[in-house]
């Protein structure tokens, strides 16, 4: 059997727009999405990374909007919001199916972000992990973000980019911030909250 990496690296061969990074996203950048992800579920400010004591003491019975993680993956991120009980969508079979052994208690969908999107009927936070620089469905996941947000059905979004500019400029929301920049990341990330 493949190692996470392994398997990730050769995806990224087959298919590097849409995989977009050549391995997993780190532990590091993993901790902040968690952090900012509960943060925003909590309709509070940013939680200041590095102290593990604030990161725990957020409450995760705490009533927020279901998570939907788009892009999930081999689950790097996932676990870091899994107490959050999200929705996994992948659109890789074979990450989907390594998703449902990896966290058997989670609804994990294999679909199209597009789809997943499309198909909101309630009140989410979106967690992402699609690349927005190269990925060809790019333009109709932003277009879906802002249709669904003005909806009222989504909350907040926290995503990563290895850009350096705001992946979702003038998708409409109304705060969006730069919250981190992970240099132990490969490549180094910025974390991006919206609101």
């Amino acid at each position: 059997m493949l190692s996470e990496r392994l398997r990730f690296f050769r995806e990224f061969l087959r298919d590097p727009t849409h995989v977009g990074a050549v391995s997993p996203a780190s532990r590091r950048l993993g901790h902040i999405i968690g952090a900012a992800t509960r943060a925003a579920a909590l309709n509070g400010s940013s939680v200041p990374f590095g102290h593990n004591s604030s990161v725990a003491a957020i409450s995760t019975t705490h009533t927020h909007p279901q998570i939907v993680e788009l892009g999930a993956g081999t689950g790097s991120l996932s676990q870091y919001i899994s107490t959050m009980n999200p929705v996994l969508v992948e659109h890789n079979r074979e990450w989907a199916a390594l998703l449902r052994e990896r966290f058997p208690y989670l609804e994990i969908r294999a679909e199209c972000a597009t789809l997943a999107l499309a198909n909101l009927t309630r009140p989410v936070g979106v967690v992402s992990s699609i690349p927005l620089l190269n990925n060809p469905q790019a333009d109709e996941i932003r277009t879906l973000l802002k249709r669904k947000y003005r909806e009222g059905l989504i909350k907040f979004c926290v995503l990563y980019t290895y850009g350096w500019t705001d992946p979702l400029a003038g998708v409409g929301f109304r705060q969006s911030r730069r919250e981190h920049f992970v240099a132990r990341s490969l490549p180094p990330a910025s974390v991006w909250v919206y609101r």
